[in-house]
């Protein structure tokens, strides 16, 4: 672990603006003129940051030219995660930080994972405002992948056979191969960032969420589980995974009592959130 550590505290953190907007985001008295001057002060950013806003992925009835006008029709939670979202990718752009799987495919995961987590939170009645929560959460769950594919990339191939031949998890077999998994790195990563304590447990947890009845609602964490076994069973982007995963996928969906036809209607509607949601990485130069 002294390794991983090493390597994620010279790793690239998040951009001044980010750190910025997330600090302010989180102070009581944050109106939208001032995460306006903040963001205002990165010009690309404020530039992806509206061409998203007046994308297909929001429907909104006219153009917005003004970010405190975004602000305030989607409200400072949703500009926030707008704003961790690209940061997130741009911190992990690095083409030479993906060795031992594509890339493309860890990406695409990724979003499909991101576009899920959210499309759930709607069912589950969340409010709107915190939806992006469990976008940011799903687009993060698997970036503990990258340091360890980096660092281990040989170990990170045998890790992937070892669970391919034994019908585990690429978590099993990180830890049989590594002696760590994706998501403890994951959890070092987001408290580097200083995140909230609820995408810390996603990041760490998604593999082995809480039972459906500790606590009200649905957690991050068990949004982000339910969302990685759908994308496992549609098969989409898997990047460093294996059969073994969409076995356990099918173990995650049985115990929330989601039956295949259920599965199938939900990953259909995984299907269209992934199509407008794939203009993120577009706007961040991931596609």
């Amino acid at each position: 672990m002294g390794k991983v550590r090493a390597y994620i505290l010279r790793m690239a953190g998040l951009s001044t603006t980010a750190i910025k907007v997330l600090r302010i985001c989180n102070e009581a008295n944050t109106c939208a003129n001032t995460l306006n001057r903040v963001i205002s002060l990165d010009p690309v950013l404020t530039g992806r940051v509206l061409q998203l806003i007046n994308s297909a992925y929001y429907c909104l009835p006219s153009k917005v030219n003004s970010l405190t006008r975004a602000i305030i029709l989607l409200g400072i939670n949703t500009v926030k995660n707008v704003v961790l979202s690209f940061a997130l990718l741009q911190s992990f752009s690095r083409r030479d930080a993906f060795r031992a799987f594509p890339a493309d495919g860890f990406w695409a995961h990724s979003l499909s994972v991101a576009a899920g987590a959210k499309l759930l939170a709607g069912q589950h009645g969340v409010q709107f405002a915190e939806r992006e929560d469990f976008f940011v959460a799903g687009l993060m769950h698997d970036i503990g992948k990258v340091p360890l594919n980096h660092l281990f990339t040989e170990e990170y191939r045998r890790a992937a056979a070892w669970a391919r031949s034994s019908g585990a998890s690429m978590r099993d077999g990180e830890q049989a191969v590594i002696g760590i998994d994706h998501g403890a790195v994951g959890e070092v990563i987001a408290r580097k960032w200083e995140l909230s304590p609820a995408l810390c447990e996603a990041l760490a947890l998604h593999h082995h969420p809480p039972d459906r009845g500790e606590g009200r609602g649905l957690k991050l964490v068990q949004a982000v589980a339910l969302a990685d076994a759908l994308t496992h069973g549609m098969g989409i982007g898997i990047a460093g995974r294996d059969c073994g995963g969409q076995d356990q996928g099918r173990r995650v969906l049985d115990a929330w009592g989601v039956t295949p036809a259920a599965a199938a209607a939900l990953a259909a509607a995984v299907d269209q959130e992934i199509e407008k949601a794939r203009i993120f990485l577009e706007i961040a130069g991931r596609d």
